[in-house]
């Protein structure tokens, strides 16, 4: 029996040893199991598409950009042309505390007496829907359903897109969206807009960055002007929205810097405004150009492009930049080029006369002008922009050697493209002699400004070099990149070369203000507040294929219409110039002929007198065309109470004599005061408004 027992206790121990060793090997598995699967996991993490059930377990996290300022770009005294500002997409969550009142009756009537409240105040501030409008698509968004019948609610109402701050700040006191974002269920999504102070002043030049639409400044110094982005990570929150996740990579953005331009804004005005004055009226007009060049340093104060579309008549507005891209024989302008080659070679002296032969060159249309003269001076055919004068100056002493006379073009910068600061120059055409397109009347053509293809910005540089006494300035119209003031890159002045000798140039200032006292500039310009020296120029220009150009005579159209451009280039002061001006107008295919004494110069002479008017660094150059008040002491002594005397006085000195004694100032015009209301003398009462004129 005791061996029975013994036995039995023995098989119990031996049974133990297996269940234990079971039990081991299960843990063993399942812990094997868990670390393969926390090790699945983790690789998991480095997929593209994560497990779907994990997915559930982790916070949503999205990366945002953030998108640094934008900098501004500036005229050359620090007027703003282009800024960034913010503006404001406003929504409107109406699902909220919708569940919260489900069983709360009084609370939700409430809340829609709030919201009846806010679509007055919208209705109001907006004035594009009624408040009953405004009422019915908010309570329509708070009680919007699906197609089967089940609440969703509009949690992201469009309000108003691109409103500014301070509308936005307005917007915050309404009755709902003065509450917390849960409460009144107010959104607001912030971002950037590109606005321009000048509204379409310069705006060609000033460029964009639209999508489709890339140009100028804004797309030339993209780089400088959009900084660099930052990046944060965002996580959801338990009310489903996203803020900063501290614990995932941050870096800033960095802002935009400023870019500084060359340009004058006054300027810009003026020479926009006298262009439009002279051809905004006339439907004949496709467009037209000005340019302003500062004669020492080459800087761009002006650059004005008004092109129409296709339909005669539709307004002007800055399409294209023609002052870059238009491409072209610019006509009797370029006379200036070969008479500067001419004089700088000692061929020629301005008194010096040729046979007239009644303007005939075989191979060359007639020029009508010297018709009857036995002979004629250089200076004179040079005034009456006379084309026989230089094709046959040219053939007398360039016909041997041409090249010569195509090495001064290219010196001059005119047979080639240089960097500019915004792109789109177009490259210059020279026919030189062995091209294909080089023939034996070639050299006589381009001697008067036909046959060579150069662009407006060219020859403006081109006058440029000759005022600035033979030193050719590069034009350009950026001076700075610039952060926070301070110059991070300066661009500023660049000269090219020495086109000329400073007697030749002196000669050809001379011969260019002759144009306009004695030929074709003197209708327009010889009254001007300041003395012009420049050439006229009046060319044909090429018909495109759609616009019925003849098979064998590209500038005529099949009903005898021809496209023109009239051209004014020239400096002022002639006696010390400072600044260079180009006017140039288009013409749509027409019967009339539209010449560069006309219009063109007009520009030119509103645009001197009004700089003249504004701009006090003349020194002691000025031109006397009316009479001018005599000019009195600052300061007059006057009896109390009596209405002061302050014709000739400056604005200022005027200000002051009347103000200190009780009186108020209106006044018109600029320069010294020539008239006064009241009269001087006549007694004054406190707060009462003088009323001057100046001139």
């Amino acid at each position: 029996m005791k061996e029975k027992k013994a036995n039995s206790g023995k098989e119990k121990r031996d049974l133990v040893g297996p269940l234990l060793t079971g039990i081991y090997m299960l843990f063993l598995f399942l812990s094997v199991a868990v670390f393969l699967k926390t090790f699945a996991i983790q690789i998991g993490w480095a997929q593209v598409v994560k497990p779907e059930y994990e997915r559930y377990f982790q916070p949503r996290e999205r990366e945002h950009v953030i998108e640094p300022v934008r900098g501004r770009i500036l005229t050359y005294d620090g007027r703003p042309l282009a800024i960034s500002v913010p503006y404001y997409d406003i929504y409107m969550d109406c699902t909220v505390r919708k569940e919260e009142f489900k069983d709360k009756p009084e609370e939700e009537a409430k809340w829609r007496a709030k919201a009846d409240t806010l679509s007055m105040e919208l209705a109001n501030l907006f004035k594009d829907r009624t408040a009953a409008q405004y009422r019915k698509m908010i309570l329509d968004g708070r009680d919007k359903t699906n197609s089967k019948g089940k609440w969703i609610g509009n949690r992201n109402l469009l309000i108003k897109k691109n409103v500014d701050r301070q509308t936005m700040l307005t917007l915050r006191t309404f009755h709902l969206f003065n509450e917390h974002p849960y409460k009144g269920g107010f959104k607001c999504e912030e971002h950037s807009e590109r606005i321009y102070p000048y509204d379409t002043l310069a705006r060609r030049t000033i460029g964009t960055m639209k999508e489709n639409s890339r140009r100028g400044l804004e797309y030339s110094f993209d780089r400088d002007l959009h900084g660099y982005d930052g990046y944060e990570w965002l996580r959801v929150t338990e009310h489903n929205t996203y803020v900063h996740d501290y614990d995932s990579l941050y870096r800033p953005a960095v802002n935009g810097c400023d870019v500084r331009t060359t340009l004058n804004i006054d300027f810009q005005g003026i020479a926009d405004r006298a262009l439009r004055r002279q051809i905004d009226a006339n439907r004949e007009i496709r467009g037209g150009i000005a340019v302003i060049l500062e004669v020492e340093t080459g800087a761009v104060r002006a650059m004005v492009n008004l092109v129409r579309d296709t339909i005669p008549g539709s307004p002007l507005r800055e399409r294209n930049n023609l002052v870059l891209t238009q491409l072209g024989e610019q006509g009797s302008v370029m006379k200036t080029v070969t008479m500067t080659s001419l004089l700088e070679d000692g061929y020629i002296t301005l008194d010096q006369r040729i046979p007239g032969n009644n303007g005939n060159i075989p191979g060359l249309p007639q020029d009508k002008h010297v018709i009857g003269y036995r002979d004629i001076s250089v200076v004179h055919g040079f005034e009456i922009s006379s084309n026989y004068v230089f094709a046959k100056l040219a053939q007398m002493y360039y016909s041997k050697n041409e090249q010569k006379y195509y090495d001064h073009i290219f010196a001059y910068g005119l047979g080639d493209s240089f960097a500019f600061d915004i792109e789109g120059l177009a490259k210059p055409i020279v026919n030189v002699p062995g091209s294909r397109n080089h023939s034996g009347t070639t050299l006589l053509t381009n001697a008067y400004g036909y046959g060579i293809s150069i662009t407006p910005l060219h020859l403006a540089m081109f006058y440029n070099a000759i005022a600035n006494k033979g030193r050719m300035m590069k034009p350009y119209l950026v001076e700075s990149v610039e952060r926070d003031g301070k110059v991070v890159r300066k661009l500023g002045p660049a000269f090219m070369n020495d086109i000329c000798s400073e007697a030749t140039a002196d000669t050809v200032s001379r011969a260019l203000r002759a144009v306009v006292t004695n030929g074709t500039g003197k209708q327009s310009l010889s009254k001007a507040s300041l003395h012009v020296a420049g050439k006229t120029g009046t060319a044909r220009t090429v018909l495109m294929e759609d616009e019925g150009r003849m098979a064998g005579n590209p500038y005529q159209d099949r009903w005898g219409r021809r496209k023109f451009q009239g051209t004014f280039v020239g400096f002022f002061p002639y006696e010390k110039p400072k600044y260079t001006v180009l006017v140039t107008v288009y013409s749509y295919p027409s019967h009339n002929e539209f010449y560069g004494g006309n219009l063109p110069a007009k520009a030119v002479n509103e645009i001197v007198n009004q700089i003249y008017s504004i701009d006090e660094d003349w020194s002691d150059i000025y031109v006397v065309q009316a009479d001018v008040p005599t000019m009195a002491p600052a300061y007059r002594e006057d009896e109390d109470g009596r209405v002061p005397d302050v014709k000739g006085m400056g604005l200022s000195d005027a200000l002051w004599a009347i103000e200190s004694r009780g009186g108020k100032c209106s006044y018109s015009g600029n320069g010294h005061v020539v008239s006064q209301k009241p009269a001087a003398g006549t007694a004054i009462r406190e707060g009462q408004t003088i009323e001057l004129v100046l001139r």
